[in-house]
């Protein structure tokens, strides 16, 4: 028999005082407060109007707000910010905005203005509640407390009845304006991580359900009985204090659905030892209702994509393995399913490969904006109560599993911008460095057909300018030497030989093609997931007919169903392909080079060159028997350029300043808002 046991809600008295500002009568309102503003219908949340509740299609966007130069705990947007970006979701048909966390009251007062403005079209807000990642036990209870005085904190604030003392890392000020109204639901947590689940059943077994007023469990696990207890304290507390209530729920990942997957082997990977179910909340005395939010991706985890039972499903445009899991999923529950996260971002590297071209980058601004389009047709085709594409705006700190290892120290990743990087490249809303400031490059030896070059660096790119006549016809190679003149190899792809060594060769033919091309030592193929082989030192060395290697990424390994009768081979990305345009031709935000009558313009993202941090000159320089990665400073990049085999033009090293500060930038909406947008507005808002 399941054991019964109720939590009990311990808020410390440290805790207690340093909220106390929370604590307090009502603030006074200048309009009657709906009791139930939203609640859930059938397989949706729906809007009070009148009598009625009216089912919304969500069709929402995910702010985060790390502006250049700063990182999320800071949420540095100004209220002119908030204020720009509401007006730009409202013009692409968007009708939410889901945030994650407590933001500065200047969030509360724009989102006030902003509806104000259009009391016919409003922004709801998905509002989470966050809890902490740091959790070195695994055990989510050691997080009760800490996280039960957030929920009554951010309730408050919400409400406009809180006041906060500075504080480091979190938002804080005078909360008094009241956005409630428009709050359309609740969402708590984050991704939880497999292990913390699994660590918090193991270690609290005999919790198995849980008896409240309001939610019940009464077979689940630890996990679920911990999550109902504190969706209980969230909706008793806005009840009792505030005098209104609304829809809630949990944040999840597919990482964690309650769902069977045959494919799936736990002896490679983490993403199906342990599950939490939302089902399992009950709702007692909950008229708002209970909702599941998922944030699911199109290539993540590999059984979204290899399923073969998922690959049966097809859309307008074709094989939509994504439809074929939101399917599942929305079938296993019986209330309603809302995408939390969903999109692709528009880097030029690709971590994950996804089912026919839905992948985790490596699209163009436009691709990525046709790609979450189609997303967010299957999530309306599937029945789903909506979604909320991530992201509003590109944020620069954010890591990427697969370019870790080469874009370090953390620290200073907010002061650049890694181009290659999905997780840097999800937002609609991108940030521009404006045009390059060329240089003659120093110490240039050179004859015909070169007739200069020239170089630039900013926050995102090494930029390279060759002039000339006929280059467009001839056949190049050009060799970059980014650190340290004894090293490197010296014979470039093609067997010419010019006077300086390289540990990277761009390979041109005409206007057709471009591949950039690593020497053996100095390839990090396989570095993030540990599968390099042993001829790759991670830093350059002299060599002389050394093999050159295309610049590639691994982003999967090869693994075994658990049955044994399916076997997935290893997946690479050739990032070192890169595009190629005539000056002529449309442009895209992934030109690498663009040939023009007289010149051509080469632009690459620093970690194509292996420089792991721009703003200090850091290039990689790793020893594979140490600890952690290494790195040393470069006195800069020289280049030598070879036409049709013959070595014509030799540059010295050319340097850039380093910086402590994010440059200035120019904040622009990016190409995929406007196919997105298309996409929003074939989508109903109303579902009745």
């Amino acid at each position: 028999m399941a054991v019964r046991l109720k939590f009990r809600v311990l808020v410390l008295g440290v805790i207690a005082t340093a909220f106390l500002g929370c604590i307090g009568d009502d603030a006074e309102e200048d309009e009657v407060k709906s009791p139930l503003p939203f609640q859930t219908v059938g397989e949706y949340l729906a809007v009070e109007q009148g009598e009625e509740y009216r089912p919304v299609f969500i069709r929402g966007a995910n702010l985060g707000v790390a502006v250049p130069g700063t990182r999320a705990g800071e949420l540095a947007a100004t209220y002119d910010d908030y204020r720009r970006w509401f007006e730009q979701m409202s013009d692409a048909g968007l009708n939410t905005v889901r945030i994650y966390t407590l933001h500065y009251p200047r969030f509360y007062r724009a989102l006030r203005d902003h509806n104000e403005a259009h009391p016919d079209d409003p922004l709801y807000v998905m509002h989470g509640i966050w809890l902490r990642e740091e959790n070195p036990t695994r055990d989510l209870l050691t997080l009760t407390d800490e996280f039960d005085a957030s929920i009554e904190e951010v309730v408050d604030c919400a409400h406009g009845d809180c006041s906060i003392d500075h504080r480091f890392g979190q938002a804080y000020g005078e909360y008094e304006v009241d956005i409630s109204k428009w709050i359309m639901g609740w969402i708590i947590g984050r991704e939880v991580h497999p292990d913390e689940v699994k660590t918090t059943n193991e270690l609290h077994s005999e919790l198995q359900g849980f008896d409240g007023e309001i939610f019940s469990v009464d077979d689940g696990e630890a996990v679920e009985a911990w999550f109902a207890e504190r969706l209980e304290l969230l909706v008793d507390h806005e009840r009792q204090r505030h005098g209104a209530q609304r829809p809630v729920s949990v944040s999840t990942w597919p990482s964690l659905d309650p769902i069977e997957h045959p494919i799936e082997n736990p002896a490679y990977s983490s993403e199906d030892i342990a599950s939490f179910d939302m089902s399992q909340i009950d709702a007692v005395d909950a008229p708002g209702g209970v909702f599941a939010t998922y944030h699911a991706y199109p290539y993540y985890p590999d059984y979204i994509v290899e399923d073969p039972d998922y690959r049966q499903f097809f859309d307008e445009q074709g094989p939509n393995s994504y439809m074929g899991y939101l399917t599942r999923l929305e079938s296993y529950y019986d209330i309603p399913l809302f995408i939390g996260e969903f999109g692709v971002p528009s880097s030029w590297g690709n971590a994950h490969w996804g089912y026919t071209d839905m992948n985790h980058g490596g699209h163009d601004e436009k691709e990525q904006g046709e790609v979450s389009a189609r997303l967010l047709r299957t999530i309306y085709e599937t029945g789903c109560a909506g979604g909320a594409v991530f992201a509003w705006i590109d944020e620069w700190w954010k890591p990427t599993w697969i370019t870790d290892p080469f874009d370090f120290p953390v620290e200073r990743r907010p002061l650049w911008h890694n181009i290659v990087a999905p997780e840097q490249n999800f937002g609609f809303v991108g940030y521009d460095l404006g045009p390059p400031e060329y240089k003659q490059a120093p110490g240039l030896e050179m004859q015909a057909p070169i007739g200069a070059i020239e170089m630039a660096a900013d926050a995102a790119f090494f930029h390279l300018r060759l002039h000339g006549t006929e280059l467009p016809e001839t056949s190049m190679v050009i060799g970059f030497d980014t650190y340290g003149d004894d090293r490197g190899e010296s014979i470039l792809p093609g067997g010419i030989q010019p006077d300086r060594r390289s540990e990277f060769a761009l390979v041109i033919d005409g206007a057709d093609s471009a591949e950039l091309y690593v020497t053996t030592a100095y390839d990090l193929l396989g570095i993030s997931l540990g599968t390099s082989e042993e001829e790759q030192l991670y830093h350059s060395i002299a060599t002389d007919g050394e093999p050159w290697h295309l610049v590639r990424w691994q982003n999967g390994q090869s693994r075994e169903s658990p049955d044994g009768e399916t076997s997935f081979a290893p997946t690479y990305h050739d990032i070192g392909v890169l595009r190629i345009r005539s000056s002529e031709d449309p442009s895209s935000s992934h030109d690498a080079v663009v040939v023009g009558e007289d010149r051509i313009d080469i632009h690459l993202p620093w970690s194509l060159l292996h420089v792991v941090d721009p703003s200090q000159r850091h290039v990689m320089h790793g020893d594979r028997n140490q600890p952690g990665r290494q790195s040393t400073t470069t006195d800069g990049i020289a280049v030598s350029v070879a036409v049709d085999d013959t070595p014509v033009a030799t540059t010295q090293r050319f340097d850039w300043p380093q910086w402590d500060e994010a440059p200035p930038t120019t904040e622009r909406i990016k190409d995929s808002m406007q196919p997105f947008a298309d996409a929003v507005d074939q989508m109903p808002y109303w579902l009745d």
